[in-house]
C-alpha cells in the first residue's frame, strides 16, 4: 500500500522538479494545413498571421497553456473549417487546420474581391496577388442574397471533377431572375444555362455535348441546359 502511494508522490515531484527547471516551456508551435494547391496564396498568409499570434506562447509553460481559450479563438477564424489542437509533449504545440476552401470569388465595381467558401461564408477582402485559382463572378447579389449565394454554390458542387466542365475550366458565374445560373467555360467562352434546379443532371448532360463539340471541331455560343430533358445548342456563326 506505501509503495502505492509513494509512486504518484515520486511521479508528481519529478515533474514539478521539470517544471521548475523550464523543461516544459514551450519552445515550437507546428500549424499544418491541408489546403489544395490551387488555395495556398489564399491561406499562406493567414497562416503566417496565425503562427505570429501562436509564437507569443513560446517561453509558457506547456501545463499553462491556454488550450481552451486558443480553441475558441479558432473556432471564430472564419477561414477555418475544422482543426485539431493539441499539446506535443514536452515543449511543443501541434495544430492542424482544415481550411474552409474557397469556391468562389465576388468582384465589386472597384476591382475589390471578396472570397466566398464552400460553406457559403463570406471572407474579408483580398487583392489579387493571394487570390485563389476560382471561379469569380461581377454580381453582387452572391453577397447579399443569401438564396442566390446557395444556389450558385450548388452549381460549382455539381461541376464534374475533371474535364471540360469542371471548375478550373470555368472563368464566371452569373444569375439572371428570369433565366437563373449561368457559367461560361474558359478557353472556349460558351455561356452555359443552368436554369434554378436539377444542377448536377444537367451538368452530366452538358459535359457529354461538350465532349461531342470538341470531339466534332464545333464552336458553340451558347448552350442552354434550362429546358425539359433536352440540352439546345447555340453554334457561332462562321464568318
Amino acid at each position: 500500500m506505501t509503495a502505492f502511494l509513494l509512486f504518484p508522490l515520486a511521479v508528481f515531484l519529478s515533474l514539478y522538479s521539470l517544471e521548475q527547471q523550464g523543461f516544459f516551456k514551450i519552445a515550437k508551435i507546428e500549424i499544418e494545413t491541408t489546403a489544395l494547391s490551387s488555395q495556398r496564396n489564399f491561406i499562406s498568409p493567414k497562416v503566417q498571421q496565425l503562427q505570429k499570434r501562436m509564437d507569443k506562447l513560446k517561453g509558457i509553460s506547456l501545463w499553462k497553456a491556454p488550450m481552451s481559450q486558443i480553441s475558441e479563438s479558432l473556432k471564430e477564424e472564419r477561414w477555418i473549417k475544422d482543426f485539431q489542437l493539441s499539446r506535443a509533449w514536452p515543449a511543443g504545440i501541434k495544430l492542424t487546420i482544415q481550411p474552409d476552401e474557397v469556391a468562389l470569388l465576388v468582384i465589386n465595381e472597384t476591382s475589390q474581391l471578396k472570397p466566398i467558401t464552400k460553406s457559403g461564408k463570406i471572407l474579408e477582402k483580398i487583392n489579387s496577388s493571394t487570390a485563389p485559382g476560382v471561379i469569380v463572378t461581377h454580381d453582387s447579389s452572391f453577397l447579399s442574397d443569401q438564396k442566390v449565394r446557395d444556389g450558385g454554390l450548388n452549381v460549382i458542387a455539381a461541376l464534374p471533377g475533371s474535364g471540360a466542365m469542371s471548375a478550373p475550366q470555368v472563368s464566371e458565374i452569373g444569375y439572371d431572375k428570369k433565366e437563373g445560373y449561368w457559367i461560361k467555360l474558359l478557353h472556349s467562352e460558351i455561356k452555359v444555362n443552368f436554369g434554378e434546379e436539377q444542377f448536377e443532371l444537367k451538368s452530366a448532360r452538358i459535359s457529354q455535348v461538350v465532349d461531342y463539340l470538341e470531339s466534332r471541331n464545333l464552336k458553340a455560343r451558347v448552350i442552354d441546359a434550362n429546358l425539359s430533358k433536352k440540352v439546345l445548342v447555340r453554334l457561332q456563326q462562321n464568318p
